[in-house]
């Protein structure tokens, strides 16, 4: 019997309570060819769902770790990536899993940009639409767009080179500002030389803070629409934050700026995010939409302080 190829890359996910649509991810992803050897690793935060003896039982391939507690997404990611030996890594939501071919596509893409710090796929939800998941890196200047109004004045090429909210539209490959956690391939090299997640991130803000010392590094991102990456959204979370979503995210994306601008530029942002969250919570009263009017009451509570920050 010949031996196994080695492994070209080394998927890392990362699991709580999310046994069934988890399970389901990984069959999909074991299933598939994908183009390269592959290995799964998978950290489980603590469970009590019955999530890691289930992907025991069921799928003996997985490099399983059963955690005693849940340490969070970064800490838990970062003793994933410890194990790792392969020349990539691909960090993936225990929410999500690659179609067929993916990682192959995401591995030529970082060997033809040796600048790249991270490949960052085209991310679906299972009904086929897309989700946004690269973005600037927040600044006053892009704030104070949106807090003032002024988004409406700039141009749809502008708009799309910023890659403002609603001017990209996740179309083409790019160079971007920061992805989203849920699925990201890095080189080994590039882990060697940045290091792994901030583990002052319980959840959220580890992605931006990671991509910002990447920056630092003479590093950048690559968003690449040919690979595709299924995604559930929020499994673990909405059971964890449950109404809270959009405050941890915002107490988060604050976290980043304390570390990145210092506490004077930050109050100014937190300032400004606090009027554009108004501006939403004004425009949704008037057309009773109730899903915007909770986003902008969280946001809004967030950046006054009435929820705890737990972002670092």
């Amino acid at each position: 019997m010949n031996a196994a190829p080695d492994p070209v890359v080394d998927v890392c996910m990362l699991t709580w309570n999310t046994r069934d649509v988890t399970l389901d991810a990984l069959r999909r992803l074991l299933d598939s060819a994908q183009g390269v050897p592959f290995r799964v690793f998978v950290r489980d935060n603590a469970s009590s769902d019955g999530t890691a003896d289930a992907i025991a039982a069921e799928l003996p391939a997985v490099v399983l770790d059963r955690g005693r507690h849940n340490i969070g997404f970064a800490a838990g990611m970062n003793t994933l990536l410890a194990e790792t030996t392969a020349p990539y890594v691909f960090l993936l939501n225990g929410d999500a899993w690659p179609e067929p071919g993916a990682l192959g596509r995401l591995v030529e893409v970082a060997a033809a940009h040796p600048d790249a710090g991270v490949v960052a796929p085209l991310l679906l939800a299972p009904d086929g639409s897309v989700e946004r998941s690269t973005w600037p890196f927040p600044s006053l200047r892009l704030s104070l767009l949106y807090a003032s109004g002024a988004r409406r004045l700039v141009p749809t090429a502008r708009a799309d080179q910023w890659l403002l909210e609603d001017g990209w539209q996740h179309d083409r490959a790019r160079w971007v500002g920061w992805a989203v956690g849920a699925a990201l391939l890095v080189p080994r090299a590039v882990l060697q030389r940045v290091g792994g997640l901030d583990e002052r991130f319980f959840m959220y803000g580890e992605d931006v803070e990671w991509c910002y010392r990447m920056k630092d590094a003479g590093l950048r991102v690559w968003f690449e629409p040919s690979a595709v990456v299924r995604h559930v959204r929020s499994a673990s979370a909405d059971q964890l934050f449950a109404a809270d979503l959009p405050a941890r995210k915002a107490l988060a994306s604050s976290a980043v700026m304390r570390l990145r601008r210092g506490r004077g530029v930050t109050a100014v942002w937190r300032l400004l995010e606090t009027a554009i969250a108004a501006r939403v919570w004004w425009r949704a009263r008037r057309t009773d939409d109730a899903a915007a009017r909770h986003w902008a009451r969280s946001v809004i509570r967030a950046h006054l302080g009435r929820v705890t920050d737990g972002a670092g």
